[in-house]
């Protein structure tokens, strides 16, 4: 089963046999500060546009849609020093863990896993919600288990999406430059946006293509969430 390089250290499938008596306390987010991007759903575009930086990373896979949540790298400055989340808006991603689908080799079975190294799991069943009610998921669990399915299929609309984008031929690096209170410049880089440009040159049958599959109303958004660079900045100053 293939690890998750983000936030996840130890994972395990989920097992009656093994996981029987434990417990998860969510809501420390202290796990995603030294990170300065996390991952985004397009079904995420609208909330998250309002407080933080759309922008796409590249991945083997192709473009995928990211918030920009820290201007240095290994620092996010939308946790603060007590793990909680600065902000209205949390992403999937982040809200989903510990827990996570797991694919097999034939890529068509999913095990849901939970990272055992997070600090809200207790084995002992002592803090948080139980994973099991007897020999039976808990309700808890259940709601977990549909949360993860609902971001899988979320997942792959995303990466179609950032592939129409990329055969389109609509990405360029990123330039942003952000002047912080002490004076000194930071160059934000490593990501990816849609051009203003190409996006002005594409064929009206690619338009209204966009158009009626919501592509174009997506890419509004991620260009309009770029503003929030101001607020990271503002963040930064403390």
């Amino acid at each position: 089963m293939a690890k998750q390089l983000m936030y996840y250290e130890k994972v395990v499938p989920i097992s009656t046999e093994r996981h029987k008596g434990w417990s998860v306390a969510q809501g420390d987010y202290g796990f995603a500060r030294e990170t300065n991007a996390a991952p985004l759903m397009c079904a995420e575009f609208q909330s998250a546009a309002t407080e933080l930086p759309i922008v796409f990373g590249k991945t083997e896979t192709g473009y995928t849609p990211v918030v920009i949540i820290g201007i240095e790298q290994g620092r996010a400055l939308t946790v603060d020093d007590k793990g909680d989340w600065v902000g209205q808006y949390i992403p999937a991603f982040v809200r989903r863990y510990p827990f996570v689908f797991a694919e097999a080799e034939n890529k068509q079975t999913y095990t849901l896993c939970l990272d055992e190294d997070y600090e809200g799991v207790d084995s002992a069943g002592e803090k948080g919600q139980a994973m099991y009610d007897g020999d039976e998921p808990s309700e808890f669990l259940k709601k977990v288990l549909e949360f993860t399915k609902n971001i899988e299929l979320e997942q792959r609309r995303t990466l179609e999406f950032g592939k129409l984008l990329e055969a389109n031929d609509l990405m360029t690096p990123m330039q942003a430059g952000i002047t912080m209170p002490d004076g000194q410049k930071r160059a934000v880089t490593g990501f990816h946006v849609v051009s203003r440009e190409k996006l002005k040159e594409i064929t009206p049958e690619v338009l209204t293509d966009f158009f009626n599959r919501d592509v174009l109303e997506l890419v509004y958004y991620h260009l309009a969430s770029l503003r929030n660079m101001e607020k990271l900045r503002m963040l930064a100053s403390g």
